[in-house]
């Protein structure tokens, strides 16, 4: 079975797409040249991975009670004593905010991570030609 090649987004970069230069390194973040950004920082993928898990919990929380029925839940969780289905509603809101303000920060860690690196390189005025 012949194999299938592989999709574009998971090929290395042998060129820079912006200025054609050649990149020595094939994990190199951004271009030595003009500063051309060629990954996402893991920090920002993990923060989009976080704001998925906020807008599950938003989710559940409005539609929590319409799509299951909250358990009756026999035992007791801290700070509730005997939970009722509001209480449990206003939990998942909670976690919700607590998840998308740490999805804010890491998407904002890795924007500042990629444009400081990109401006590294283009106030060093790049690898000279």
């Amino acid at each position: 079975m012949p194999l299938l090649p592989r999709p574009p987004w998971a090929r290395t970069l042998e060129r820079c797409p912006n200025c054609l230069d050649a990149i020595p390194d094939e994990r190199a973040f951004v271009c030595d040249r003009c500063g051309y950004q060629f990954r996402m920082p893991l920090v920002s993928l993990v923060g989009l991975g976080l704001l998925v898990a906020a807008l599950a919990c938003f989710f559940v929380s409005a539609f929590g009670g319409f799509l299951f029925p909250w358990p009756n839940l026999p035992f007791e969780i801290p700070f509730l004593e005997n939970p009722t289905p509001e209480d449990l509603q206003s939990l998942y809101v909670w976690i919700g905010v607590v998840l998308f303000f740490a999805a804010l920060a890491a998407v904002g860690a890795g924007a500042y991570l990629a444009r400081r690196s990109t401006e590294r390189v283009l106030e060093g005025g790049g690898r000279p030609a």
